[in-house]
């Protein structure tokens, strides 16, 4: 949709505010940007300004309209918090659209975008390099009700995500397979604003579903899982013929028919990611898994469920405003340690490498491992 279709609700923001703060009085901001830059202009309620200038063509778009739309991690809180219940990722879509068509797209999402289309990847690795990972062969291109969509991430950076999927559906005896035709689920083209690309890999990776009969497709990855179940049916207009789900989910329904996890005495503190969390609603299964893990204490962050702030690096911002993924990441890692676990879980590869790079700079003693991961290991 182009922006000028949301006039009415971008004239119905009341400029409340709430939409920067956790709660009502509090410091505690829940916009990474509006976090990082502290101008108004990054976060939602300075957005809407801007949204309404151009609606008005008071303004017009230009680079340092982009850099306001760019930087959103795309982590929803604003449109959680909103009171107007403003549809506020939408807006900030359609304010994409219109810098795709002016060719402003910062270059290193550009080029990721275009990676993803062309490579079948946005790192730009060799196609033949992607399952790599796997155990073996046997599953791939096999037709079964269950496939495991692994995601770019898993298969090129955070292999043991990957590996860690596939031995938990093993695991919980799921006859499944892989797709030998995977490629990019789209979602870089779609936080870029280039809906016509995201539509175009969502297409290929449904029809190569299709072909293997699923009925069920299990994803390690939230983006790839809120691209297929949110945006897929909207992308390619027609509901999809197949159930989507993210491991913990899976794990969650085994565990009610015979999946047993061994003892692992940790604590535990969970990082809601945006996508699944306040993107998809999943909050429970993971906590829930955790705590079917014997010896397993889980303890809350500050800021959790509805509430949670972002890692930082969502919406791919880390290719082109690295300082600010880094300023929001340590924020959050410095909230896990505060709990007093050893042990930090995500369920998501990009928040588990922002993570990691928070721990590497501050020499944090908490360990990083994927939810995916550290169920792998107690099965």
């Amino acid at each position: 949709m182009k922006l000028a279709e949301y006039k009415n609700q971008i004239y119905s923001c009341l400029r409340c505010g709430f939409c920067f703060d956790h709660e009502v009085g509090s410091q505690a901001k829940i916009c990474p940007s509006h976090a990082s830059y502290g101008m108004e202009s990054y976060g939602a309620r300075g957005k809407l300004a801007i949204a309404r200038a151009l609606v008005d063509e008071a303004m017009e778009f230009d680079e340092d309209v982009a850099e306001r739309i760019y930087t959103c991690t795309e982590c929803g809180a604003c449109e959680e918090q909103c009171f107007k219940y403003l549809d506020l990722l939408d807006i900030y879509r359609a304010m994409k659209g219109e810098l795709v068509l002016r060719d402003l797209v910062p270059s290193p999402l550009a080029d990721a975008a275009r990676a993803a289309l062309e490579e079948g990847n946005p790192y730009g690795q060799a196609a033949g390099k992607r399952l790599d990972w796997a155990p073996g062969r046997e599953r791939v291109g096999k037709q079964a009700e269950t496939v495991l969509f692994v995601g770019c991430t898993p298969s090129y950076l955070r292999r043991g995500i990957a590996r860690g999927a596939y031995q938990l559906l093993e695991a919980g005896d799921v006859e499944f397979g892989l797709l030998t035709d995977e490629v990019c689920c789209g979602h870089p083209s779609y936080v870029a604003g280039d809906l016509e690309g995201a539509r175009a890999a969502v297409q290929k990776n449904v029809e190569a579903i299709e072909r293997a009969g699923a009925r069920r497709v299990v994803f390690a990855c939230p983006g790839c899982l809120a691209t297929f179940r949110d945006e897929a049916p909207e992308l390619l207009g027609r509901p999809l013929a197949f159930e989507t789900l993210h491991v913990a989910e899976l794990v969650e329904q085994r565990l009610g028919a015979g999946l047993r996890l061994r003892k692992q005495s940790r604590m535990v503190t969970y990082h809601d990611p945006c996508n699944l969390g306040r993107g998809l609603g999943i909050y429970d299964a993971p906590r829930r898994v955790v705590d079917a893990v014997p010896g397993a204490r889980r303890l809350e962050m500050r800021r959790t469920r509805a509430r949670s702030f972002c890692c930082g690096n969502g919406g791919f911002v880390r290719l082109g405003y690295e300082p600010m993924a880094v300023e929001n990441e340590t924020a959050r890692l410095e909230e896990a340690v505060a709990t007093g676990a050893d042990l930090l879980l995500s369920a998501c590869p990009a928040c588990q490498i922002a993570f990691l790079d928070a721990k590497r700079r501050s020499k944090a003693a908490i360990e990083v491992l994927d939810i995916v991961e550290w169920l792998a290991q107690a099965v």
